[in-house]
């Protein structure tokens, strides 16, 4: 008895498709500078692995076999659900750090602004004094 397939082999060639779309456009927004490789290098790789799943199915299902998992559509759904979690702590650590340096120059520009007002003060008092 032949396994059902996972994957209907025209649901695969189009899944396929769309995720080799989408790793050419992450590489379109690399070389545009509009994306940096260290926050892209999690796409790249996930969306890499998730080709390599559609393309070769028995693996999934060998993963859920090696995993005690007994329907491999469920396998799926978990590697679905890390994959998401994986990209959503991914983006959380990025705002994170953005929003520490945003903290530390709104402190540095807070200080400029008191040593500027401060020099102002000074050479006006410096301007009253000699024109007295």
């Amino acid at each position: 008895m032949t396994a059902h397939p996972l994957l209907p082999r025209e649901l695969q060639l189009v899944s396929a498709l769309v995720l080799v779309c989408f790793l050419g456009w992450v590489v379109h927004l690399i070389r545009g500078r509009r994306l940096s490789l260290r926050d892209s290098l999690l796409w790249l790789v996930s969306t890499f692995g998730v080709l390599l799943l559609t393309l070769f199915p028995d693996a999934l299902r060998w993963m859920a076999s090696q995993l005690r998992i007994e329907v491999a559509s469920n396998a799926l759904f978990a590697a679905a659900i890390l994959y998401l979690a994986l990209n959503l702590l991914s983006l959380t650590i990025g705002v994170s750090n953005s929003l520490a340096r945003l903290r530390r120059l709104a402190q540095e520009c807070t200080i400029l602004r008191t040593e500027v007002k401060d020099l102002r003060a000074q050479l006006a008092g410096a301007q009253f004094e000699r024109e007295r």
